[in-house]
C-alpha cells in the first residue's frame, strides 16, 4: 500500500485578500500613481488611431501596397481644362496648354483649340464692354456682341461636354467660329 492512504480532497484556490490578517484589512488602502505613458504608446486618441485589420483565421497576413502615383489620364485633364475654361476664360486654358505641352499630339491639339477659343471669347467680352463708348452705334454693337458672347459661352459648354468623348475616341475636336491665335 501507499504511504498516503487517506486521500485528501482538492482545495479550491482562494481569491486574494481572504487570507490576509485582520490588521491589514483595517489599514487604509494605498493608491498607486498611474504610470506615465511610454514612448511606445500613442498619444493620439483611440478614434484617430489607424485601424489595423487582422487576417481571418488560417489566412496569410494581408500586406498593404504603398501608394504609387499612377499615370494621369489625359482625358481627365482635357475635361477639367474645358470646364474650367468655360467659367474662368483663358487662364486655365493657358495653364493646361503650358503644363501639358509635348505630352502627345492629340492632347496638344485639344489644349491649343481650347486656348484659341477662350482667347476669342475674351476678345469678344472685352470688345463688348469698350464698344459702349460710341454713342448710338455702340449700343447696337454692344447688343450684338453681347449676344455673340452668350452664344460663345453656350458653344463652350457644349464643347466641354462633347470634347472628352471625342478625345477618348481619338478624334480631333474643332470649335466653330474660332480663330487660330496659337498654331
Amino acid at each position: 500500500m501507499s504511504e498516503n492512504s487517506n486521500p485528501t480532497p482538492p482545495v479550491e484556490p482562494t481569491p486574494p485578500g481572504y487570507d490576509a490578517p485582520a490588521a491589514a484589512a483595517s489599514a487604509a488602502p494605498s493608491y498607486e500613481q498611474p504610470a506615465a505613458p511610454s514612448y511606445e504608446q500613442s498619444t493620439m486618441p483611440s478614434y484617430q488611431q489607424p485601424v489595423q485589420q487582422q487576417p481571418a483565421y488560417g489566412q496569410p497576413p494581408v500586406q498593404q501596397q504603398p501608394y504609387q502615383a499612377g499615370a494621369v489620364d489625359p482625358a481627365n485633364n482635357v475635361t477639367l481644362n474645358y470646364w474650367l475654361s468655360v467659367f474662368f476664360s483663358w487662364i486655365p486654358a493657358l495653364i493646361f496648354f503650358l503644363v501639358d505641352k509635348g505630352k502627345g499630339s492629340l492632347v496638344d491639339e485639344y489644349h491649343k483649340a481650347n486656348l484659341n477659343f477662350s482667347i476669342l471669347r475674351a476678345i469678344v467680352g472685352i470688345a463688348t464692354s469698350f464698344i459702349l463708348v460710341i454713342p448710338v452705334l455702340g449700343i447696337i454693337l454692344a447688343i450684338v456682341l453681347g449676344l455673340a458672347s452668350i452664344a460663345l459661352f453656350v458653344i463652350h459648354i457644349m464643347a466641354a461636354i462633347d470634347a472628352p468623348k471625342k478625345f477618348r475616341a481619338g478624334q480631333p475636336y474643332k470649335f466653330p467660329f474660332t480663330i487660330e491665335f496659337i498654331k
